[in-house]
């Protein structure tokens, strides 16, 4: 195992260099970084390389929260996109924008209430609900909070997405204790309820905040961990870490894919994602229907 968790990260180290360099070289204009114009040196360092940054920090932190939903949920397809957590916080950055436009950091606080609100009810249910009628429930107030916003922007995005990003973060770690049960966890001294509200609140900040600067990214918070499981097992331990550089290098593939395939148009990473996230979310419910 120890083998192979090495080359999965010597892979995974390869697979995050070599998208890097080409997403710093290729998209509407091509070059060499050997020889740059002024022009071009200014598209490196002011468009492009913030955009990889932020990719690679949404990535990261939306796969590490969908991992902590998942884990404190014991459901494979909970994500933040789906349940409401990120468009309600895109709804109350919206929200911040009309009502406090000239604090700089209302969007994130503002995104990171409207999160924490969904996560409440969520709670709320939680307690009545199987974990795949939380998931019903969730995508129900995902559609409201939709709904909602699309009041305030008359059927127009107004949120902010990574052709425009420019942020920066740092992700929080893991123990090990999420791969074992409650009364394990009981024994061994850790409050089962706390630790797995702590790991949901995280899960919530890191959703929301990357919501606020880059907008509403649905499905790769599944697609991540389940590809982590399905390589490393249910160690927490392996997996966190991997979804971190996993997430990372996937986000900025398929953003670097939206830039590059039409380019000197674009094609959203949202839509690739969903086109992609779709299908994965099928086959997980029919894998785990066929398994029961």
């Amino acid at each position: 195992m120890k083998k192979k968790v090495i080359w999965i990260n010597l892979i995974l180290a390869v697979l995050l260099i070599s998208t890097i360099f080409f997403a710093l070289t290729h998209g509407a204009s091509n070059f060499s970084m050997q020889k740059m114009t002024n022009s071009q040196l200014n598209i490196l360092f002011n468009i492009r390389v913030p955009r990889i940054i932020s990719a690679l920090v949404a990535g990261a932190s939306l796969s590490v929260s969908g991992a902590f939903f998942q884990a404190t949920l014991r459901n494979p397809i909970a994500e933040p996109g789906i349940m409401g957590i990120s468009s309600a916080a895109s709804l109350c950055q919206l929200l911040a924008v009309i009502i406090l436009p000239e604090i700089f950091f209302g969007k994130i606080i503002f995104a990171i209430i409207g999160g924490l609100l969904a996560f409440g009810l969520l709670l709320l249910f939680q307690k009545k609900m199987t974990p795949y009628q939380l998931i019903i429930i969730g995508v129900a107030l995902n559609a409201v909070f939709t709904g909602m916003q699309e009041v305030f922007t008359n059927n127009q995005n107004s949120g902010s997405s990574l052709a425009t990003s420019s942020w920066g973060s740092t992700i929080m770690n893991l123990a090990n204790y999420l791969k074992v049960n409650d009364e394990e966890l009981t024994s061994l001294g850790v409050s089962a309820k706390l630790l797995r509200l702590v790991l949901m609140l995280i899960a919530v900040v890191l959703a929301a905040t990357t919501t606020a600067c880059i907008g509403v990214l649905a499905f790769i918070g599944i697609i991540v961990p389940q590809v982590a499981r399905l390589l490393l097992g249910y160690d927490y331990q392996k997996i966190i870490p991997f979804s971190i550089f996993a997430g990372a290098w996937f986000l900025l593939f398929v953003d670097t894919i939206g830039r590059v395939i039409t380019a000197p148009n674009e094609i959203a990473a949202n839509i690739i994602l969903a086109i992609v996230g779709g299908p994965v979310m099928i086959l997980i419910l029919w894998k785990r229907q066929k398994n029961a």
